[in-house]
């Protein structure tokens, strides 16, 4: 029960959120997609006693998460937890609530690390105080607050009918953590996913700003291992991210099978270009644009390292596309991309002692993360 809660909460507190324009990441090509969100958001723990929160209103934060809930296309993670307390921690909202259900960080510090705070949630009216807090490592690593994520995939890749050899796939996020002992709850958001292959004069699809900004925010969680050496392992079971479906069309994401039409009721243009499907342009002697439905997957195994301030493994994935429109009949195939054993796939994870957006983390990321194994171009 408590863990269903902690869920229905951070999803009332990601509703607390407003982004700004995207941004094309100028400093690797211009496909790279940034979200450049002006409103940054509030970590609920105190990392390097760095972070504030920002003054909100109880009627405004109210008014946000009307106007939040159904627009994923306005969302970015960097406002996860945005409360309505003060810098000094002190509430700025009266003790009544109109929402009912919806949930709160109070400003009530909690926690083993005392870097929590208790959720509250409005019923009858009220904000009740609940036992729930946003982080209470116990005996486990300290992996709260927001982090700055990127996975690489290393594929064997065919793209129209073609043999690409080898293809990449580099994907930054921004990840907001909240931790029970050896339980981690996290929001991410897909912040920049750029694509390579080892032919790309031929043909080299790459992903527009549009693409990580239709992306939604994803709800994950993971476990903490104490190891007989003392150290702790990390464990993400098998995620799957069905892109531009309508989600309650997926009973069984890992067996869902993709749409073929664009027709199909259940397919949904997520990048709102009028057309149906999410756009991924291809450039090379073979270009054109095509605009696919997706099912991306995966299993992150690792270590905490430096007591939580670093994270990091390999990275288990799958990813099936189908291509609905296109204005180049030789690109109607699609990719067909499969997990290249024995290649880097792997996946890093920084903690942030600052507010930062997407923006920020494509624009540190040589100093934030170790060198790519495949300089993309």
């Amino acid at each position: 029960m408590k863990k269903l809660f902690l869920v229905a909460a951070l999803m009332s507190a990601l509703f607390l959120i407003s982004c700004g324009d995207n941004t094309v990441d100028t400093g690797d090509s211009a496909d790279d997609t940034g979200d450049s969100a002006d409103d940054t958001g509030d970590t609920t723990t105190d990392v390097g006693d760095t972070t504030t929160d920002e003054a909100d209103s109880a009627d405004d934060s109210a008014d946000t998460a009307a106007d939040e809930a159904d627009t994923v296309e306005d969302s970015d993670v960097s406002d996860t937890a945005d409360t309505t307390t003060d810098d000094d921690g002190s509430d700025t909202g009266a003790e009544t609530c109109t929402e009912e259900g919806t949930s709160q960080l109070s400003s009530e510090i909690c926690g083993s690390t005392q870097h929590g705070r208790l959720y509250q949630t409005c019923t009858s009216g009220v904000w009740v105080k609940t036992d729930v807090c946003s982080c209470d490592p116990g005996e486990y690593p300290e992996v709260c607050g927001y982090y700055a994520q990127k996975m690489w995939f290393t594929a064997n890749s065919k793209v129209a009918t073609i043999d690409m050899a080898e293809g990449w796939t580099r994907t930054y996020f921004l990840v907001y953590q909240e931790q029970r002992g050896e339980k981690i709850s996290m929001v991410s958001k897909v912040c920049h996913v750029k694509l390579g292959n080892s032919m790309s004069g031929t043909v080299n699809p790459q992903t527009p700003p549009s693409y990580a900004e239709a992306l939604p925010l994803l709800m994950k969680s993971a476990t903490l291992t104490k190891e007989s050496d003392d150290s702790f392992s990390y464990f993400q079971d098998w995620f799957y991210e069905i892109r531009s479906v309508d989600p309650t069309c997926v009973i069984d994401p890992a067996t869902y099978v993709l749409p073929t039409d664009k027709n199909d009721a259940c397919v949904q243009d997520w990048d709102a270009d009028g057309v149906p499907g999410i756009l991924v342009i291809v450039k090379g002697t073979m270009s054109g644009d095509t605009h696919i439905v997706e099912n991306s997957a995966t299993k992150l195994q690792g270590m905490v390292l430096e007591d939580g301030v670093k994270l990091g493994g390999t990275v288990e994935w799958t990813d099936v596309q189908n291509v609905l429109v296109t204005d180049n009949f030789l690109l109607k195939s699609g990719a067909q991309n499969a997990l290249k054993e024995g290649s880097p796939n792997t996946w890093e994870q920084v903690l942030l002692d600052t507010k930062v957006d997407c923006q920020y983390i494509i624009d540190n990321a040589k100093t934030l993360f170790s060198a790519d194994p495949v300089e993309l171009k």
